[in-house]
This record gives C-alpha cells, structure tokens and sequence, in this order.
C-alpha cells in the first residue's frame, strides 16, 4: 500500500463490525487527498511549510469544510502536532473533523465509522500529546470522551455502557472539578449494572473529595437512602463487607449502629466485644457507650464517652458526647453534673439547641424532685422557658419543639395572683437559689 493510503487510515478506528465500510473511507479519502502534496509528503521542519498547512487546514475548518480541512490538519498532527502553541488544541480539531464528516453521512454504517476515527483520537492522542511533549490535561480527554459517546447514543448504542466507567475514572481524575449530574450518572449506572457495593464504594470516595459541596452532598444522601429500600438489606450489604475485610473499623461500626437501631440486642453485643478488641476509634467508644446508657449502665457508659474525647478525633464530637453524659447523669439523679456536662456541650456548640432544651428539661425535673408547688417552686418555670426560648432562637431545627415546650408549662408558671402576693413585677430579675434549687443559682425575669 502506498504511504499516502496508510497515512490516510492512521486515524480511522476500525471494528471488524466496520472493516467493510472502513475500505469505502479509505476509497473516499483518495478522493480528498488528491492534488495535496503537503498531506502526502514528508515531514518538513521548515516553519513556512508548518504555517501554511496550518492556515489551509484552519480556514476550512472554521467555514466547517470538514473534507477539504482533514488532509491538512493530518500533516499538522503528523509533522507538527503541538502548532502553533504547543497545546492539544489540533487534535481536539481532529476529532471535530471526523464527526462532522460522519454526521454528513446517509449511510450509519459509514457514519460509524467516522465516529469511531473520533474515539479512536481519544484513545490514542493522549500517548501522542506526551511524546511530543506537548501539554494537555488527562482529565480533559477522558470526561470529553464520555460526553462524545453520550452525545451520539444513536449511533454509538453498543458502547453507552462504557460512559459510567469513563466518568468514574474522569472523577478519580480530578474529583474537585467533575460536575454533580457526571457523579450521579456514574451511581446510575452501577445501580443498573446491579453493583450496588462498587456504588456505595464510590459514594464514600465522593463524600471524601466534595463534603464542602452542599448539591454533592444532598445527591450522596439521597442516593445512600436509596440503594438499599429496607435496613435488613442494608444489614445484609454491611455484613457481606465485613466478611470481605473483618478489619475494616469503619463498615463494623456502622454495622454495629444499624443492628442497634433495629434493636438486634444479641448481635450487638457479639459486635460490641469484636469492635473493642480492633482497635477501638472514638467512634467505636461513643457507640458503646450509647449501648451501655441505653441498657441503663450510666457510669460505664460515661467513662467510654470521656475517653473518646482524649482519642484522635474524638473532640470532633464533643457536643454530641457531653450532650450525652448529660443524660446519663440526669438519668442517675445528678441533677447539677448533668447540668455541668450540658454546659460543656454548649462551650463546644452554643447553638446547640438540643442541649440547651435539655437544661431546660432539666429544671423541670427538679421542679417535680424537690415535692412541693409553691409560688417559689412555679418561679422555676420561667427559667425552664428562657432556655426553650434560647434554643427556639438559636436553633432552627428544635424551634417548634421548644416553643410547644414554653406554650405546655404558661399554666405551670405563677399566676397574676401569686405575683402579687409576692411581690413580683414583670422584668424584675429573679434569682433561683434556694432550698432544693440551692443548686441552681441562676436568674431569671419575672413573667
């Protein structure tokens, strides 16, 4: 075969599917070489001959003259792939020719196979681009290949499994950049391809690279309560990991947090042992910890939660873990320590609502320990309300729940009765510090 019919087939991307119709391209492309010397030529260093078989490829490419540019640009990639800027940009044209040729096809199967010259570019040039030292960006021409056989799904039918993969491997790339509809359609994929573990797999590796995004995010979550329609599936998914990989803490823990939600007692326990003797994270202790609270062993589940807090991360949580040393005191009758750890949690977050609803809670309660219901025990009520009404203001997602708190205990407080027996006018300070409330000490203002 003659140099110039080799050359003219280097592009061309063949199947044995296509091998037929790729002879009748070959056939054409001797009638859009004919007379062009430069295509057909050696390779010249010269740089007038590089600018001129630039300019004539570039003119007709603009006026999109995909026939009559292809012979030109062919010599460019061939002899000077990187002019005039030594960038990628000739061989993004290329791939721009071969399309447009093939979309100007009546015939599919010769629009096939211009299309797969196109795909046959994308495969190779980026060896090329390297060799010739010529800079480019991988990222760039993995993701532009999966939107090229998106693109033409028509045409290109058979290969539209292969984009969830391409835009994977796209994201591994440079995961900062790839947009949230390519990362959803890669979990697409895997959950129509039934491969739900490599799904969940790459939502973590997302969650790791893109949790500063909040559309990323609410896509992972919405996906994550999606792929498993029950908590047994999610139990039998959970399970099947760990089988894979006993030392992986993290598929354990969540195990261990699922079975407990689901109330499987005995299993948890099995689990409780396994993850203390793995080398325990402070995520394994808060988890413990909330198991021994939950089966009434407060102090054991307050010395798990204190040391969380000195192991790595564990301070990462310390709102959540002072919040529930809190409770295991308050359920003991520590009245005042659960008060110092709820204190600690608002140190940690002071717009936590969740703690600051418990103080309140908490006065409450002493109302009802201390036996009596005096003028002074209903003053206590209007401190109870000053913390619901802080965590109403502070904390949007508790607001409801803390202004049905203020509104249940209006008939609790002192009446117009009492407080005029009493003395008491409305924005006076009041000072909660005696008898059983000597604990307290804490103002409030009269109601």
């Amino acid at each position: 075969m003659h140099a110039t019919q080799k050359n003219t087939m280097h592009y061309i991307y063949q199947t044995s599917r296509f091998q037929k119709v790729a002879f009748l391209v070959l056939a054409a492309s001797f009638g859009l070489s004919a007379g062009v010397k430069a295509q057909g030529g050696p390779c010249s260093e010269d740089a007038n001959d590089i600018r001129v078989n630039y300019s004539l490829y570039y003119e007709d490419y603009r006026n999109e003259n995909w026939e009559t540019s292809l012979p030109y640009l062919r010599w460019i990639i061939r002899c000077a792939p990187g002019f005039p800027n030594n960038s990628d940009r000739n061989f993004e044209r290329i791939i721009e020719v071969y399309e447009g040729i093939g979309l100007g096809q009546d015939d599919p199967d010769m629009q096939r196979v211009w299309l797969d010259s196109a795909l046959y570019v994308y495969d190779t040039a980026p060896s090329s681009l390297q060799d010739a030292g010529i800079e480019y960006d991988p990222y760039d021409w993995v993701f532009e290949k999966g939107r090229f056989i998106q693109k033409h799904v028509d045409a290109l039918g058979d290969l539209q499994r292969e984009i969830g993969p391409i835009y994977m491997e796209a994201f591994d790339l440079n995961p900062a950049d790839i947009q949230g509809y390519y990362i959803n359609y890669v979990v697409l994929d895997l959950v129509g391809k039934d491969d739900k573990a490599t799904a969940v797999e790459f939502l973590d590796r997302v969650e790791s690279a893109r949790s500063g995004d909040a559309e990323v995010m609410t896509l992972i979550t919405d996906w994550r309560g999606r792929l498993f329609t029950s908590p047994e599936e999610r139990i039998g998914f959970l399970e099947s990991q760990y089988d894979k990989n006993p030392d992986d803490g993290e598929v354990l823990a969540e195990l261990f947090e699922l079975l407990m939600e689901e109330g499987y007692r005995d299993r948890v326990y099995e689990l409780a042992d396994q993850m203390m003797a793995a080398d325990p994270s402070a995520r394994t202790f808060r988890l413990i910890a909330k198991m021994r609270l939950e089966d009434g062993l407060a102090d054991e589940a307050i010395d798990l939660y204190e040391q969380s807090l000195e192991m790595d991360g564990g301070q990462d949580a310390a709102k959540e873990v002072y919040y529930n040393i809190g409770a295991a005191h308050q359920q003991e009758g520590r009245l005042s320590r659960a008060r110092t750890a709820y204190r600690q949690s608002l140190q940690a977050d002071p717009d936590y609502g969740a703690a600051l609803l418990a103080i309140g809670d908490l006065y409450m309660t002493a109302v009802q320990g201390c036996g009596s219901f005096e003028r002074e025990d209903r003053a206590v009520y209007w401190l109870a309300a000053d913390y619901f009404d802080r965590a109403a203001s502070r904390d949007r997602t508790v607001a409801q729940q803390s202004r049905q708190r203020v509104n249940s205990i209006r008939r609790l407080m002192p009446t117009a009765e009492d407080k005029f027996f009493k003395g008491w006018n409305a924005g006076d300070s009041y000072t909660i510090n005696y008898g059983c409330y000597a604990w307290i000490g804490e103002s409030t203002r009269v109601r």
